[in-house]
């Protein structure tokens, strides 16, 4: 289980316990009971029976599930109580349902994917181009087929992997009529860890056609489970499959396979297209409180300068990164730097993690420094 890291709470009342259950819309508004509450995931082979025994602010709550403390986003936890668990049911309860309905009959519905990854040169403009291509497809996590493209150029380089040692195919037409090929045969959804870095060099390189439905394995993980990162290395780890990773296109998609078996999500976090240029929708649910609270806190920053690394730079964040948004710009701002919301020729610096949006794009259009967010850690010698 996904232990407390930080100190909790127990509730100090059952009004309090009811009050906190309804801010979390965990109960109705005007419920004045603690319902039963039912607990599935990554740990649990079937829904289990739990209790809500604490908390440590309204990003994380704590659960007692099997005999264990189990640390929670209570949005995560409210999709679960929407789940229908009737698959659950004892085996004795449904022949019984089968008894009365005899024309009923149950299908067990396969899981059926095309798994995918791709190496870039180093880039995150699909402009740059795609070195490597990787596909298996799975019909209830096994193997039915699979697809590995490249050309490699140097066989101890391509062992680095980051598309090392590897010629550009974006434009090779006997290639991506072959990735085609398999994907137009099984017509599943594909599946990639960070799908819409994928799909954006896919679809520029038309690989795959604007509708083709892509599923993000970090984002529904993400739904389901609080962690610290979501890149796969950290993942395959946190699970205990592997502490490696390689980072070829063809051995990333074995490793993604083996989490997935372990994760087995219910439901998938599908990418989502805008009416004109497939940019990925994103929906954010505004907490006013919690935004006061992160402009009092970067306020306070300005006054706890610790060394003026950054010298005024102006620094931009985009994509998801590992330390919260609110962290990271504490840090620029106590290192020297100023933080700006959107990018602009006065920018000096992109901060670049998982997931980026357009300002990636209009940063590398205005020639402006790119940094991941482990060589910004540097920079300022937090790494």
């Amino acid at each position: 289980m996904l232990e407390p890291k930080r100190a909790w709470k127990t509730f100090e009342s059952i009004e309090e316990e009811l009050e906190k259950l309804r801010e979390w819309k965990l109960i109705s508004s005007k419920s004045t009971e603690v319902k039963q509450f039912y607990y599935k995931g990554a740990y649990t082979d079937k829904s289990v029976e739990c209790k809500v025994t604490g908390f440590v602010d309204n990003n994380e709550i704590i659960l007692y599930v099997n005999g264990n403390l189990h640390s929670i986003h209570p949005d995560y936890f409210l999709d679960m109580q929407k789940k229908d668990f009737s698959e659950d049911i004892s085996v004795e309860e449904k022949d019984r349902d089968l008894d009365k309905s005899p024309k009923k009959e149950r299908v067990n519905k396969k899981e059926k994917l095309i798994i995918v990854d791709i190496e870039t040169p180093f880039s995150f403009s699909p402009k740059d181009g795609i070195r490597e291509v990787a596909a298996i497809v799975v019909e209830d996590y096994e193997i039915v087929d699979e697809l590995h493209l490249a050309i490699i150029n140097n066989e101890d380089e391509y062992k680095k992997g980051y598309g090392s040692g590897l010629d550009n195919i974006e434009e090779n037409e006997e290639l991506r009529e072959e990735f085609r090929n398999l994907i137009s045969k099984y017509k599943y959804p594909i599946v990639a860890h960070n799908a819409s870095f994928e799909r954006s060099f896919l679809s520029y390189w038309n690989w795959v056609d604007k509708d083709q439905t892509f599923y993000c394995s970090m984002n529904t993980i993400k739904a389901t489970e609080k962690l610290n990162s979501y890149k796969l290395k950290d993942l395959l780890n946190h699970y205990n499959i592997k502490d490696t990773q390689k980072h070829t296109a063809i051995q990333d998609v074995f490793d993604l396979l083996e989490l997935l078996k372990v994760v087995k999500p219910k439901k998938w976090s599908k990418l989502g297209i805008s009416s004109d240029n497939n940019i990925i929708k994103r929906n954010y649910i505004v907490d006013k409180k919690k935004q006061e609270e992160d402009k009092v806190r970067l306020e306070l920053a300005k006054e706890n300068i610790i060394e003026n690394i950054l010298n005024s730079k102006s620094i931009v964040f985009t994509g998801d990164t590992l330390k919260s948004r609110v962290e990271i710009s504490e840090l620029a701002i106590q290192y020297g730097g100023i933080v700006k919301s959107s990018v602009s020729k006065k920018t000096d610096i992109l901060v670049v993690g998982e997931n980026p949006g357009s300002k990636l794009t209009k940063a590398q259009e205005l020639g402006i420094e790119i940094l991941s967010e482990d060589d910004f850690l540097k920079l300022i010698g937090k790494s």
